[in-house]
C-alpha cells in the first residue's frame, strides 16, 4: 500500500490518500536470473530523544515561512513536530518489510537488510539502545528524563508555552493557539505525549541486517563533535530555550557547518527550563557504535562489526553477502561538519578490498558520493581527508564495482557514476528517510541474466502505519500520525516557497520503482542455470 498527499484545505493541511503504486521505470527485468544480492535498504531512521536538553530547537524557527532570514538560512533541522514519534515509524517499517519475503521482481528470497546510517538523531546512548531494540525485537520504552510527564518543548505548560512549536494537547488557558494549528492546520491529539512514551515489545527484522555509521550517530545534531561541556549538559537538568547574550544568531548558525569545524552554542547566561537529568542520554564514544552492535542478539553477530572495529575505533568493514562483497564505509568526518569524506587509511583499505575481490562489489555508506567534500582536519598534514573526486577516480578503475547504496539527503535518488553512454561505471542509489516524508524504504534486487549482464530492481516500501490514526495510542496508529505530520511540515510546503519540498524527497519517477541495467559482464561468476 502506497500513500500520497491529498488535497490541501484552507490552511494547506493535507490528509493522506491511498494511491496506485508507482510504475517501474526502465528496462524489462529478466524473467530468469541468478540472484547476486536481494536485500532491504533502510536509511536515516533518526530514532530521536525529543526530550533531550541539548537540542537547540529554538534555532529552527528561523527557517519558518515567516522568518525574515529564511532565504539566507535555508533548512536548519533542529526541530520536527513529529520527532518524538520516530521509534514507532521504525516499528511500522519493520512490520512492513517482514511481510516482503521475496524480491517483488525476481522472486528470489530476501537475504538481509542494510541500514545506511543516521540510526540516531543526536548521537545519544539511549537513542542507540532504542534503535537496536527496534531492529532486534526487544522491549523498548521510548522515554527519557521524567517517567511522569513529557519534558520536551511541545508540552511545557503555560509558563514556557511557545507558539513556534506544535502542542498536540491544545492551548493552555489564556494563551494563543500555536502557529502549527492556527496557521498550518495541525490537529489536536489529546494524550499523544503520554501515548508515545509507553513501552512496547518491538517486532524486530526477520532477516540478518548490517549497520552503517552516519553523522548523526557520531556528532551532536549531526555536525558537532562532543566535548567535555556538551557531554555533561546532555545528561544534566537544564534545557536551554534561547541563545546566551554572548552569541548572535548569525554566529551560531554559521558554526553549524557542513564542512568542519562546527561548534555548539555555549550555555553561558542562556535562559533555561529545569528538566529531569538522565545519564542514559550521554554521548556515544567513538568505537562504542561498533561495540553496542556486538552486544546485539540479532544476526549476523555484530551486524558487520567485529572486535577489531571496537579496538581500533574504525567504523568500516566488508562482508560476503549473497554473491557479492558488501563494503561498508564510514564517511563521517569525526572532526565536525555534516558532510562526508574518508580518511587516508580507510581509502587505502577500500582500494585493497576492491582490488582483491573476485565478487561483484556493492558499497554502502551514509553519505552519497557527491556530498563527500568535507575536507576539514585540524592538522591536514597528518590527517588528510579524501573527497569525492579522488574516491570516484579510484572506484571507476574497477569493473567489479556495480552499486553504491546511501542515504543522508532524505530523498529517493538514482544516478549513474561514470561517463555517459559508457559501460564503465556503477549506479548510486539513495533511499529516503524514516523521519521525513515520504517515510519509505526500498527492496533492492541485484541479479545477473543468462548473458551475464547485471540488473538492479528497486521497489519503494511504505511502513504499516495506518491512515486512520484516531487518537494515536498504538505503535501503528502513532506511526500513521507521524507520516501524516511529515507530509504537512510547514517549512517544506511548496506553496510557501520551500527549496527542498515534498516532491524533492519523493524523487523523480525514475528514482522510485526503477529497473537499472549494467551491460558489462562479470565472467568470474558461474553461469545462470
Amino acid at each position: 500500500m502506497t500513500y500520497g498527499r491529498g488535497q490541501a484545505n484552507e490552511k494547506g493541511w493535507r490528509n493522506l490518500d491511498e494511491v496506485v503504486d508507482p510504475p517501474y521505470i526502465g528496462e524489462s527485468f529478466p524473467e530468469e536470473s541468478q540472484p547476486l544480492l536481494v536485500i532491504h535498504h533502510l536509511s536515516d531512521l533518526h530514532v530521536c530523544d525529543a526530550q533531550s536538553p541539548t537540542r537547540p530547537e529554538f534555532l529552527d524557527r528561523w527557517a519558518d515561512p515567516d522568518s525574515p532570514i529564511r532565504e539566507q538560512v535555508g533548512t536548519i533541522g533542529t526541530y520536527r513536530p513529529h520527532a518524538m514519534l520516530s521509534p514507532h515509524v521504525v516499528e511500522a517499517m519493520v512490520q512492513s518489510l517482514n511481510q516482503v519475503s521475496t524480491g517483488p521482481l525476481s522472486g528470489h528470497p530476501i537475504e538481509g537488510a542494510i541500514v545506511s546510517g543516521d540510526t540516531t538523531d543526536n548521537a545519544q546512548l539511549n537513542e542507540m539502545n532504542w534503535y537496536l531494540a527496534l531492529l532486534d525485537g526487544l522491549p523498548i520504552r521510548p522515554d527519557s528524563g521524567s517517567a511522569e510527564k513529557y519534558e520536551g518543548v511541545m508540552d511545557d505548560g503555560p509558563l514556557h508555552y511557545d507558539v513556534k512549536y506544535w502542542h498536540p494537547h491544545g492551548t493552555p488557558d489564556g494563551r494563543e493557539d500555536d502557529d502549527a494549528r492556527s496557521k498550518y492546520g495541525f490537529p489536536v491529539v489529546p494524550g499523544l505525549l503520554d501515548s508515545c512514551r509507553q513501552p512496547f515489545i518491538a517486532t524486530g527484522l526477520n532477516v540478518p541486517w548490517y549497520a552503517v555509521h552516519g553523522n548523526h550517530d557520531a556528532l551532536l545534531q549531526g555536525t558537532v563533535t562532543p566535548n567535555d561541556a556538551t557531554r555533561m549538559e546532555m545528561a544534566a537538568d537544564r534545557r536551554y530555550e534561547a541563545l546566551p547574550s554572548t552569541l548572535t544568531l548569525e554566529e551560531t548558525l554559521g558554526a553549524f557547518n557542513e564542512i568542519g569545524p562546527a561548534d555548539f552554542p555555549t550555555s553561558s547566561d542562556a535562559p533555561y527550563v529545569l528538566v529531569t537529568p538522565d545519564f542514559e542520554r550521554r554521548a556515544i564514544e567513538r568505537g562504542q557504535f561498533a561495540a553496542l552492535h556486538l552486544t546485539s542478539p540479532g544476526l549476523p553477530k555484530g551486524h558487520g562489526f567485529v572486535e577489531e572495529n571496537v579496538r581500533e575505533r574504525k567504523m568500516y568493514y566488508s562482508a560476503e553477502v549473497g554473491a557479492v562483497k558488501l563494503i561498508v564505509l564510514d564517511t563521517v568526518n569525526q572532526f565536525g561538519g555534516w558532510q562526508g569524506s574518508l580518511d587516508e587509511e580507510q581509502f587505502a583499505w577500500l582500494d585493497n578490498e576492491i582490488s582483491n575481490s573476485d565478487r561483484p562489489v556493492v558499497l554502502a555508506s551514509h553519505h552519497p558520493l557527491m556530498l563527500m567534500f568535507n575536507d576539514f582536519s585540524p592538522n591536514s598534514a597528518d590527517a588528510r581527508r579524501v573527497c569525492r573526486e579522488e574516491v570516484s577516480a579510484m572506484l571507476l578503475r574497477y569493473p567489479q564495482v556495480i552499486l553504491w547504496l546511501a542515504g543522508h539527503e532524505h530523498r529517493h535518488h538514482v544516478e549513474w557514476i561514470g561517463a555517459k553512454e559508457s559501460m564503465d561505471g556503477f549506479w548510486l542509489v539513495e533511499t529516503a528517510s524514516h523521519i521525513d516524508w515520504p517515510q519509505q524504504s526500498r527492496t533492492v534486487e541485484v541479479v545477473r541474466d543468462s548473458k551475464g549482464e547485471i540488473y538492479i530492481g528497486l521497489t519503494v516500501v511504505d511502513h504499516k502505519g495506518v491512515a486512520d490514526y484516531g487518537l494515536a495510542t498504538t505503535p501503528l496508529e502513532i506511526a500513521g500520525l507521524s507520516r501524516t505530520l511529515s507530509a504537512n511540515v510547514w517549512q517544506k510546503r511548496e506553496e510557501l516557497g520551500a527549496k527542498h519540498a515534498f516532491n524533492w524527497a519523493e524523487g523523480a519517477p525514475n528514482a522510485k520503482n526503477v529497473i537499472l541495467h549494467i551491460k558489462r559482464r562479470l565472467p568470474s561468476l558461474p553461469e545462470v542455470r
